[in-house]
Formats: C-alpha cells, sequence, structure tokens
C-alpha cells in the first residue's frame, strides 16, 4: 500500500490562508448587506379602550346587555336605582313652586306699598292744604291756635306715614333685586331652585348609562352592584383605530421613520400576514413610563440596552381572521435600502 501523497504547498497556502480570507470576506460581505429589514417579536394589538363611568352614584337595578355584547352609540347598558332621585326630583319642583309664589307675593307687597304710598301722599296732600287755611284763618283770628296746632300735627303724621312706607317698599324692592319689573324666572331665588331641578333631572337622565362609542362591552357589573362617581362601571374595546405597539431595541431604530411598510403576523394566525405603516416612534423609552424609572447612578450600573415603542396602523382586510386586542404579533419594517455598510462607512444619517 502506498504512502499518501502529501499537499503540494501551493494547496497548504490555500487552505492556511486563501480559504480562510474568503470566508472571512463572504461573512463581513453578507452580514454588511443586510439591515433593510428590521424585526421584534415584542409586539402587542391594541385598541381604544373606553372606561365607563357613571355620572350618579346608586345600585345596579339593571344589566341590558351582556358580556363581550356588541354594542352600538347610544345604547343602553346599565340602569341604576332612581328611587331616592324621584324624591329628590319632587323635592327640587316644590322649591322651585315655593320661590315663583314667593316672588309673586314679593310683587304683590310691592304694589300694595306703592298703592299705600300713593294714598299718604294724598292724604299729606290735604293735611297740608288744611294746615294753610288753618294758619289763614288764625292771622285773621277766626280760628283757634288749638284747631292750628292739630292741623300742623295731621300734616306731619302724613309726611311720616309717607317715608314709612317708603322705607317698607325699598325693603321688598331690595328683596326683588331692586328691580320689581323682573320677570319671575330672573330673579335669583327662582334661578336656583331652577338650576337644582335641572340637576336632579340631568341624574335621573344619568341613571341609564349608554354607550359612548360603538365596540364590544366587557366587565359589566352585577344587579345589585354600588356604583360610584369616577370609578368605572365597564369598558367598551372599540373595534375601530386598530394599531400594534411594537417594541424595538434602541439599536434597531437607525433607519426606522413614520410612513415605512410593515409586515405583521398574528400568534393565533402564523400563517396570515397583514400590513400596515409606522405611525409614529415613541418620543420616549418605556422604561421612562414606568412607574418608577431606572437610576443609573449607583456604582452598580450595567448598561442594557432600552425598547422604544413604535406605533404602527395595522391596515386589515374584509377577509382577514378577526383580531382581539392583546394579542401578540411579530413585526418586520421595511426601512428602505439600507445595510450595515452604511453605518460603517458613514452614511445616511
Amino acid at each position: 500500500m502506498n504512502a499518501a501523497t502529501p499537499p503540494s504547498p501551493l494547496t497548504r497556502r490555500l487552505l492556511l490562508w486563501v480559504v480562510p480570507a474568503l470566508i472571512a470576506a463572504l461573512s463581513i460581505y453578507f452580514y454588511g448587506s443586510i439591515g433593510r429589514f428590521v424585526s421584534t417579536d415584542n409586539a402587542y394589538l391594541q385598541r381604544d379602550h373606553i372606561d365607563v363611568t357613571p355620572q350618579v352614584s346608586g345600585d345596579v337595578r339593571e344589566v341590558l346587555v351582556t358580556e363581550n355584547q356588541r354594542v352600538s352609540v347610544g345604547q343602553a347598558l346599565v340602569v341604576i336605582d332612581d328611587t331616592l332621585l324621584q324624591i329628590a326630583s319632587r323635592q327640587a319642583a316644590s322649591r322651585l313652586a315655593a320661590a315663583r309664589e314667593e316672588i309673586a307675593a314679593l310683587k304683590a307687597g310691592y304694589r300694595e306699598k306703592t298703592g299705600e304710598i300713593d294714598v299718604a301722599k294724598s292724604a299729606a296732600h290735604y293735611a297740608s292744604r288744611d294746615l294753610e287755611r288753618q294758619q289763614e284763618l288764625l292771622s285773621k283770628k277766626l280760628t283757634a291756635i288749638s284747631q292750628v296746632d292739630s292741623a300742623r300735627r295731621s300734616s306731619d303724621l302724613a309726611n311720616g306715614a309717607i317715608a314709612v312706607l317708603q322705607l317698607q317698599r325699598a325693603q321688598i324692592a331690595a328683596r326683588l333685586g331692586n328691580d320689581p319689573a323682573l320677570p319671575t324666572d330672573q330673579f335669583a331665588i327662582v334661578k336656583t331652585a331652577a338650576a337644582e331641578v335641572d340637576r336632579v333631572r340631568f341624574d335621573l337622565d344619568h341613571t341609564h348609562i349608554t354607550a359612548p362609542q360603538a365596540g364590544i362591552v366587557s366587565h359589566l357589573p352585577k344587579v345589585g352592584n354600588r356604583l360610584e362617581i369616577g370609578r368605572p362601571a365597564m369598558a367598551i374595546v372599540t373595534e375601530k383605530n386598530l394599531w400594534v405597539e411594537a417594541n424595538f431595541k434602541e439599536t434597531d431604530l437607525e433607519w426606522v421613520q413614520a410612513g415605512q411598510a410593515v409586515k405583521i403576523s398574528i400568534d393565533t394566525y402564523p400563517n396570515h400576514i397583514w400590513h400596515g405603516r409606522v405611525e409614529s416612534l415613541s418620543a420616549a423609552t418605556g422604561a421612562q413610563f414606568s412607574l418608577l424609572p431606572p437610576q443609573n447612578a449607583s456604582g452598580n450600573w450595567v448598561k442594557v440596552v432600552q425598547r422604544i415603542p413604535v406605533r404602527i396602523a395595522v391596515q386589515p382586510n374584509a377577509s382577514d381572521p378577526p383580531l382581539r386586542d392583546g394579542m401578540s404579533a411579530s413585526i418586520e419594517i421595511d426601512t428602505g435600502a439600507h445595510s450595515h455598510f452604511d453605518r460603517w462607512l458613514g452614511r445616511g444619517r
């Protein structure tokens, strides 16, 4: 058996230097040529959520829809017990009627005092003329001084009565806002009572909670539950304005811009592709919106690649499978004719 022929010096040089160099060159070329597409599987479908909050507090008397039911704008969802509000409505109506009666009585009193003042002025005028006659008769020594004094006293009393009546009328006018001719419903006490009636009517109207937008209703209360003002009673997930929130590494976003084309794959439907567009990039990393943003001022700091949310508008078709809020997705953005060579050579941005 013949011994194996050793490789020639040229073959050894090729194996030791040329082949490794060729492999390295090809690896650098292929790696440098990629970079046009950036992708992530840290992405989730999003829809607008509307928290339906009651405008009045009360116990749930009736639930008119079922969980996960599709509802339209203005559709009644829940009825709150209105027994106490009905009582308050009657009380407010009674106060309004009483306020109007009070104004009517004050106006009547104002007119009465005006009439009394006119009568008192007529009596004062008569008393003044009688005093003048008595004084003239006294000058001719045709009457006694006591008659003159009596006439003067009557004149003074008549003028004093006018002043008293004018003060009483002024008090009534003050209670009428110094404008007795104002329509009854324009007075402050009537306006206050009418506002209370409107408020109670508003509360009664809002004992029927309706859908502010169309969508799927969720987390419905049960009959007998207590609803409070300012606390969400249920939620509506709208069926419009669908988007994907994708959390990309900050190192992948050098070429990403609004308007770029996106391919979207939903984990539930791995064989179906959706298309979309980059709508916007967040102004801050996701960590900055957390309850306790990280502080990197300690001596144990370790640099971590941050995630930046990218909002992607989905362009659905009628034939697409149904999508639900919160579904996991994989995203691939076409950034255009860019590659790692552009970064290495300082081209582009």
